[in-house]
């Protein structure tokens, strides 16, 4: 599909070269199709920088909560799949929103903050009724303040340990530690036993 393989390529193309520096027209001539191709899929560079984000998005979404077992073993699912380069283009092409598209940063950020709360709240849900999470949670006040940390701070202060951690390290230490919290014994067992096989 046309505009699966634009959202594909154009990701690629941002996150190593950079949101301003990538134009139509050089993602046009390097997927070999016209610009016209391009703008009958996306309206306009930004449609298409929401889209990139978007699938980014939902391909995290579909491994968290795609045929796994219970909910510590979907998020372990997802840890361990977590590919370095992945992130690193996220993060690249977020960053340069932020700088470049701050508008667009802002207003897709809120919409995604509403989305991930009410998503991590049914996880959250799903692992008390599990017995994997204690039952003692909130789930609507975690998921909140989880995802407003996360939207608030996530891009504003990693680059101060970009160079000294991976990206994939850095999200596994935030998400066993938050796991571990608001685990029962029975979800902490599943943990450890994923960290002693790692």
């Amino acid at each position: 599909m046309v505009k699966q393989r634009i959202i594909e390529e154009a990701s690629e193309l941002f996150g190593r070269s950079g949101v301003k520096s990538i134009t139509m027209d050089d993602l046009a001539r390097h997927l070999g199709i016209s610009k016209r191709t391009i703008y009958e899929n996306f309206k306009d560079k930004e449609a298409l920088l929401v889209a990139c984000i978007n699938a980014f998005h939902n391909d995290k979404n579909e491994m968290v909560f795609g045929e796994t077992g219970n909910v510590a073993e979907a998020i372990i699912f997802m840890l361990q799949k977590s590919s370095e380069h992945r992130a690193q283009v996220l993060f690249n092409i977020m960053n340069d929103i932020r700088k470049y598209y701050p508008q667009v940063y802002k207003s897709h950020l809120n919409r995604l903050h509403v989305d991930e709360c009410q998503r991590m709240e049914k996880m959250l849900q799903r692992g008390i009724e599990e017995g994997i999470f204690r039952d003692d949670l909130n789930p609507e006040i975690i998921a909140h303040f989880f995802c407003k940390h996360k939207r608030d701070d996530l891009f504003a202060h990693y680059d101060r340990i970009l160079d000294k951690f991976s990206l994939v390290d850095i999200f596994e230490n935030l998400a066993i530690t938050f796991l571990r919290g608001v685990c029962t014994i029975k979800g902490i067992e599943i943990i450890d036993k994923y960290k002693k096989n790692k």
